[in-house]
C-alpha cells in the first residue's frame, strides 16, 4: 500500500492561504494617455472590463451629443444589475470641474436623478468627493454613486457606480475591492 504524505498544520495553512490569493488575484486595470498610466486599479476576478476609446456620443431622448474621453466600464460576468464605470475627462481640473461635468453627463448615466448624500473621502491616498443619489436607468429604479477622485498635474478620475434598487450591499465587494486597490499612476 502506497504511503499517503502527511501535510503538517504550517504546510496545510500555508496551502490554504495561497489559494485563498489565488481565489482574489483580480487583474490590474490602468487608464493611460499617451503611454502615461494616469491611474490604476484591480478589476475583480470574473467581471468583464469594456474599454471605449475617445468618441462623441448621442442620445436622442435628450437630444444632446457629449464629447467622451476613453471610459473604462466593468460589470460582474453574470450580473447585469451593476455597473461601474471609470474616466478621466479632458478638461477636469479640480473638484468644481468634476461637478460641472457630473451634472452634464448625468442624464446620459441615470435619469431623475435625486442626490440623497454628499461626502468626502480618501481614496488612494488622494481626495475625494462622493454624490450618492437614486433614480431611474433603461425603466428601472437604480441608486448611484459619483465619485471624483483628485489627480497629480491638474486631472481627476471620475468614477460612477449604477445598480438597480435592491442589490444587495453585501454583493460589492467587488466594488469595494477596485476602490481600495486604486493608486495614482501604473
Amino acid at each position: 500500500m502506497p504511503m499517503i504524505p502527511r501535510l503538517s498544520i504550517a504546510t496545510f495553512a500555508a496551502a490554504l492561504s495561497l489559494s485563498a490569493l489565488v481565489a482574489q488575484a483580480d487583474t490590474p486595470v490602468s487608464y493611460t494617455e499617451r503611454g502615461k498610466a494616469l491611474f490604476s486599479f484591480d478589476a475583480p476576478d470574473f467581471w468583464t472590463v469594456h474599454v471605449g476609446g475617445p468618441r462623441d456620443l448621442s442620445d436622442p431622448k435628450v437630444n444632446q451629443s457629449r464629447s467622451v474621453s476613453r471610459l473604462i466600464g466593468l460589470q460582474p460576468a453574470t450580473e447585469s444589475r451593476i455597473w461601474v464605470g471609470f474616466i478621466s475627462p479632458a478638461g477636469v481640473t479640480d473638484f468644481a470641474d468634476a461637478k460641472e461635468y457630473l451634472s452634464e453627463i448625468g442624464p446620459f448615466l441615470v435619469k431623475n436623478a435625486e442626490i440623497e448624500k454628499r461626502a468626502e473621502k480618501v481614496i488612494g491616498g488622494r481626495s475625494a468627493r462622493t454624490v450618492s443619489g437614486r433614480g431611474n436607468r433603461d425603466g428601472k429604479a437604480v441608486n448611484f454613486t459619483a465619485i471624483a477622485i483628485d489627480l497629480p498635474h491638474n486631472r481627476m478620475a471620475i468614477s460612477v457606480v449604477v445598480m438597480e434598487a435592491g442589490f444587495g450591499q453585501d454583493n460589492l465587494a467587488g466594488v469595494n475591492r477596485m476602490f481600495a486597490s486604486f493608486r495614482v499612476g501604473g
